[in-house]
């Protein structure tokens, strides 16, 4: 570690972290993490679900930022959002030699109160440096906010869940086999899991997919939401409803190891306009483990899925049910190398290390 790096000092401000879910939950807590051990790294966030606590979380860092910043305490003030951006417009006077650097998702830029999207904006363009997630958010942070290009840098998140000790990863298995009468090595068993909201697809892919690939795939639906309520009524008027286990929110060990077993992760996302898929965690976390992805082409799954799966024109219900029979058409040692190959990509493309790397050269450069 270079005594330059050691010696910058991060203030790092997220809105969303552990024990809350999502994506943006494990970037803020993974990015701090490696920043950590890399720099000293001083944490202010938010840790519950609602954004009803933002009515005091936000006013209580913008407290907590300034007193850092007149005493000299941070080189760097990172924002991980867009949302926590907005501080920066109201920072500015306390500055000092500190810099700013935010993270961009994609989908705080496409919030539908203007008075909301105006602020952050003017947050965002006081920031010396400004990552963006995906290419996908670097268009849509320059058409929204007017940001030149050249101001942004791309740096991919990391995606690098726990892996489960095998003993563990067994036990788990066989109870879930037992409870469920999956056979993970016999059956053909295809996996999603994430916060279920209208852009995920899943209520439309319910109604409009499952019909089209071979009854004996089983569908694993895990996770919570607003839109659980429209998987459901969709999955009781199946035929074979039964094909279709509703998981609800599960334990992170046990997504673990679903991750693991399972044959695919779909990925089966609408448009929807003010929202959108800034960058699609979840699918690369399934092929951390091996698991590749089959999706359909939207917004930052262009680029989460280049390698480790297959891109389906969106709305294509009829290509992706082939795409996922393809699959289980290869030959066992077929399917052992695409697996294969979709954990390298993972890996090579999606490490933490390489990703914390990223922010801290970016740090440094906006440092001098």
């Amino acid at each position: 570690m270079s005594e330059t790096r050691a010696a910058t000092r991060v203030l790092f401000l997220t809105r969303r972290y552990p024990p809350s879910r999502g994506g943006a939950q494990t970037h803020a807590f993974k990015l701090y993490t490696y920043l950590d051990q890399r720099a000293p790294t001083h944490l202010i966030a938010l840790k519950a679900e609602s954004v009803l606590h933002l009515a005091w979380f936000m006013p209580l860092t913008f407290l907590r930022a300034a007193i850092h910043l007149l005493l000299g305490r941070a080189d760097i003030v990172y924002f991980a959002d867009g949302v926590v951006a907005s501080v920066a417009w109201a920072l500015t006077p306390f500055k000092g030699r500190a810099k700013f650097c935010c993270s961009l998702f994609g989908l705080e830029m496409t919030f539908g109160n203007r008075w909301a999207r105006n602020l952050m904006g003017a947050g965002v363009r006081r920031c010396d440096g400004i990552a963006v997630i995906s290419d996908n958010s670097l268009q849509i942070a320059a058409k929204t906010w007017n940001i030149d290009a050249r101001r942004m840098r791309l740096i991919y998140l990391g995606a690098e869940p726990e892996e489960l000790p095998e003993d563990r990863d067994a036990a788990l298995r066989q109870a879930f086999e037992q409870k469920y009468g999956i056979d993970f090595d016999q059956d053909r068993v295809v996996l999603n899991l994430g916060r279920q909201v209208p852009r995920k697809g899943v209520a439309a892919f319910v109604k409009q997919g499952l019909a089209l690939l071979d009854p004996d795939i089983k569908v694993l639906i895990v996770g919570g939401g607003p839109d659980a309520v429209r998987i459901a009524a969709g999955r009781d008027k199946l035929e074979h409803p039964e094909r279709v286990l509703l998981l609800g929110v599960l334990d992170d060990d046990v997504c673990s190891m679903l991750r693991r077993h399972c044959d695919l992760f779909l990925m089966p996302n609408v448009t929807t306009p003010g929202d959108v898929e800034g960058y699609g965690i979840a699918p690369l976390e399934a092929m951390y483990f091996g698991t590749p992805v089959v999706a359909f082409a939207v917004d930052a799954l262009v680029e989460a899925v280049r390698e480790g799966g297959w891109l389906v024109p969106p709305g294509d219900y009829q290509g992706f049910a082939e795409t996922v029979h393809a699959y289980y058409a290869l030959s066992p040692a077929q399917r052992t190398e695409v697996n294969t190959q979709t954990r390298e990509y993972c890996l090579r493309e999606y490490g933490w290390d390489t990703a914390s790397a990223r922010y801290a050269e970016l740090f440094e450069e906006i440092r001098s």
